[in-house]
């Protein structure tokens, strides 16, 4: 399967702890203007449950994020 994003899959990204856990889907997704790219869960959320993984640890976790892979700067996604 083709890494389908522009970014390096070595690019930091930030994942709440639940969706890295497995106990919780993305259901919003951000890409900030910064370029960093958010995957969180729907539940609230502290400093403390986030973590910085790989860009292609988060894909290789859910493939499903390869559908935004295009999504511009500045732009975010809720997901059901």
């Amino acid at each position: 399967m083709k890494f389908p994003f522009d970014d390096d899959p070595h690019t930091a990204c930030i994942v709440c702890n639940h969706v890295l856990n497995k106990e919780e889907p993305i259901t919003y997704i951000t890409h900030d203007e910064d370029g960093m790219w958010q995957f969180l869960c729907s539940k609230e959320h502290t400093t403390a449950d986030a973590r910085i993984v790989s860009l292609e640890e988060v894909y290789a976790l859910d493939p499903s994020i390869g559908e935004v892979a295009d999504m511009p700067c500045g732009c975010y996604i809720n997901r059901k």
